[in-house]
Formats: C-alpha cells, sequence, structure tokens
C-alpha cells in the first residue's frame, strides 16, 4: 500500500511530535519553537491540501482581472506599448502551470506599473493607486480567509 499524502503529513507531524521533540535538551528553545512551527505548517498544509488548486487557480483569475482593469483603463501608445503587450500576452497565455501563470501575469502587471508610473500625471498615478488598491482589497479578503488558520490576522 502506497500512503496517501495526508497520511505522510500525518506521519511527519506523529514523529516530530512524538520522537524528535521529546527528545530534544529543555534548553534547546528555538529548535523546539521551530519543531512547533514545522508541526503547526504541516497542519495547515494537511487543511488546506485539498483547496490549493482552487486558491491558486482565484489567485491567477484575480492577477488577471486586475491586468484587464489596468490594459482597460491605460491606453498602451499612451503608457507603454511593449509593457501593455507583454501583459496581453501572460493574460492569455495557455498554460496548465496556475503558478507560473500567475508570476507572468504579476510581473508583466510589476512592468505597466512601472510604465504608467514613470512621468505620467497626478490623475493617471491616483486612477493608477485607485484601481490595485480596490483590487488588493477583494484579494486581501480572500487572503484572510484563507491564512486564517495561521492566527495571524490582526485586522
Amino acid at each position: 500500500m502506497i500512503p496517501t499524502i495526508d497520511e505522510r503529513l500525518a506521519s511527519i507531524v506523529r514523529s516530530l511530535s512524538e520522537v524528535i521533540v521529546p527528545h530534544l535538551p529543555e534548553d534547546a528553545s528555538l529548535a523546539r519553537e521551530q519543531a512547533g512551527l514545522i508541526i503547526g505548517h504541516v497542519q495547515i498544509i494537511r487543511s488546506q491540501i485539498d483547496d490549493a488548486p482552487a486558491y491558486e487557480q482565484a489567485e491567477r483569475d484575480d492577477a488577471a482581472a486586475l491586468g484587464q482593469a489596468l490594459l482597460a483603463e491605460f491606453p498602451a501608445d499612451r503608457y507603454g506599448a511593449a509593457a501593455m503587450d507583454a501583459l496581453k500576452q501572460a493574460i492569455t497565455l495557455t498554460t496548465s502551470d496556475v503558478r507560473e501563470s500567475r508570476r507572468a501575469i504579476n510581473t508583466a502587471i510589476e512592468a505597466v506599473i512601472q510604465a504608467i508610473s514613470a512621468g505620467t500625471c497626478a490623475a493617471s498615478k491616483s486612477r493608477l493607486s485607485s484601481i490595485i488598491l480596490d483590487f488588493e482589497d477583494t484579494r486581501t479578503q480572500k487572503d484572510r480567509k484563507w491564512f486564517a488558520p495561521f492566527g495571524f490576522d490582526t485586522i
């Protein structure tokens, strides 16, 4: 029998909790702390693993939506045709690698933001900020739910 991913992750937690941590010296506080963090991360991964593909697809889709909003708002001939074309290509690129697609879109968005920011008027910069903040507010709400198990949310 080949163990499932969940069983393998559970085995890691069990090994750390029942074998490794109990054998660490009491004064090895940093090692104990780090082992606790590892255990916590593995437990969160176990709870999120089935939803991870959908979460990553949503991140990619949100990046594409931001890119589309930037393309719709800022004409390429005025704000950097090369950067805008690269963004269009990144958004329409067909690949099964969702992470790579998201990275490509975000890299292209960064180049577009730099092109728009370089020497444009204050109104354009203000509109750029507004678009980005609107999209990031939505993304932040999704990320807060996803990362809630970490207990870091102070908002």
